[in-house]
């Protein structure tokens, strides 16, 4: 391979862009002759939005205006869904005043492509900035009720919806580590956003039932597990493991006195009647949608956290979240690690092998596996500040990825992933490269070296540092 790549200072280079093109390829079968599940394929573009900075990742990464190309290569690649951040905060920058121009534009290149968007108008912390503190704001629930309300009247055939994205995983880095806005930093904080988000999913799933035939609710959040690696730690593992699951027993109505959080939440802002409503109202939910990296299973002692300890890996995870919903259908809706191409591929053939597996332990029980989505489709951008500063440094963790100018480039993953789309290969035939350092260890996915264990390692092109800045050559 011809190509260039690191983390923090480096970057990647392939060999051609990616075509203009966008004849469809046939859909993929559900096994393969000796029984091996043929798994669907889905993807996402990242929109998170750079609070106080008046844009978002869609610009960033140029999708905002190149959408028509990114859209033509997911039909190329046999992938028909896909995850569409709708960018709310754009849409409504004055209260109750909408601006659909973009997304007419938009929403009209999918529906004429054939594409079927699960849309995600709140994705993490992309909400309009005149809303004060956020999902804790008190019209927060009504506001968004209303702008959803629009949306599914100005576009009646989308059908699948993932009302909040990660409702958890937000909650935590705006309330409880102070990360994105509001910039909270206690169960205080944390609490009342998981609330606000509890609440509105409520209010807007019931709305969405009358007005859209054919409604899909995917309900999307990280799928984790905390390892208490010494006894002092198992306090805050538990608590830890009993919050995954926080907004899926609210919004399903499952939270009353003998739930493990009742004293937390109640102490932080829930009450009686409110967990009332939501036992008279259960949310209704058609997919478990897991979000599932290297960092997702975390290791605690006293010193802080450790990757000393051999992961469950996702298969086993995704079972704990089966056990709690066992009458949901579950996805993989985000995963992918920062590296060079060939880590990229790595990490895809473990997490495909895993969502193999886990199909016939699903079926077993009753249940069914949806969907595999590596997540996103082109790299994103200014993650490296958890998307506070639009810096417009790279994420190299796409299935294209972007070259300097923000060209879509095509490599070995791009071409690996439309196979996979396509039904014609599974996890057996997909390459292993032997992963750098970086990956390994600041990426934490050398804890899972020991399920890759016989594994046929090739070596891939090292790394080369980044030349400074954007506008050099393709």
């Amino acid at each position: 391979m011809n190509n260039r790549i690191a983390t923090s200072g480096l970057t990647i280079r392939e060999d051609r862009p990616a075509p203009n093109r966008s004849e469809p390829a046939r859909p993929p079968s559900s096994r393969t002759a000796a029984g091996t599940p043929r798994l669907a394929y889905i993807t996402g573009f990242e929109g998170t939005q750079i609070f106080g900075h008046g844009t978002d990742v869609l610009d960033t990464t140029e999708h905002s205006v190149r959408y028509p190309q990114d859209l033509r290569l997911l039909v190329a690649d046999g992938i028909t869904t896909f995850r569409c951040c709708i960018p709310w905060h754009k849409i409504e920058r004055v209260r109750g005043v909408y601006d659909w121009a973009w997304t007419d534009r938009y929403m009209g290149t999918i529906r004429r492509l054939g594409l079927n968007p699960i849309v995600d108008p709140v994705h993490h912390t992309s909400f309009p900035q005149w809303m004060e503190h956020g999902f804790a704001n008190p019209d927060f629930p009504t506001v968004y009720r209303d702008f959803i309300r629009a949306f599914a009247r100005r576009y009646p055939w989308v059908t699948d919806y993932t009302i909040i994205n990660e409702p958890l995983a937000t909650a935590v880095l705006s309330g409880f580590m102070g990360e994105w806005y509001p910039h909270w930093r206690d169960r205080a904080g944390v609490v009342p956003i998981i609330l606000g988000k509890a609440r509105a999913i409520s209010l807007i799933t019931p709305m969405l039932e009358a007005m859209v035939p054919g409604l899909r609710i995917v309900h999307v959040d990280t799928c984790e597990r905390h390892h208490a690696l010494d006894e002092p730690s198992r306090e805050h593992a538990d608590f830890a493991n009993h919050l995954r699951f926080v907004v899926l027993d609210l919004i399903r109505g499952r939270v009353d006195e003998r739930h493990a959080l009742w004293d937390t939440l109640t102490e932080h802002g829930l009450t009686a009647d409110d967990a009332a409503g939501f036992r008279e109202r259960p949310a209704r939910i058609d997919v478990l949608g897991l979000d599932y990296y290297a960092h997702s299973e975390m290791g605690w002692t006293v010193a802080g956290q450790s990757d000393a300890f051999l992961p469950w890996g996702f298969r086993r995870v995704a079972l704990e979240y089966a056990d709690r919903c066992p009458d949901l259908p579950l996805m993989l809706t985000e995963t992918n690690v920062r590296g060079r191409i060939e880590d990229r591929i790595t990490w895809l053939k473990y997490m495909v092998g895993e969502c193999e597996a886990l199909v016939p332990e699903l079926e077993s029980r009753g249940g069914r596996f949806e969907g595999f989505c590596w997540y996103p489709y082109i790299d994103s951008t200014d993650w490296a500040s958890l998307c506070r500063e639009p810096n417009r440094m790279i994420d190299p963790q796409g299935i294209y990825y972007l070259s300097d100018r923000f060209n879509r480039m095509e490599s070995e993953l791009s071409h690996l992933y439309a196979r996979l789309a396509r039904g014609e290969i599974g996890a057996a035939e997909l390459p292993a490269y032997r992963m750098e350092e970086p990956v390994l260890v600041d990426r934490r996915v050398g804890k899972y070296l020991p399920y890759m264990e016989g594994w046929d390692w090739r070596e891939g092109e090292p790394s080369i540092p980044q030349r400074p800045g954007p506008g050099g050559p393709d």
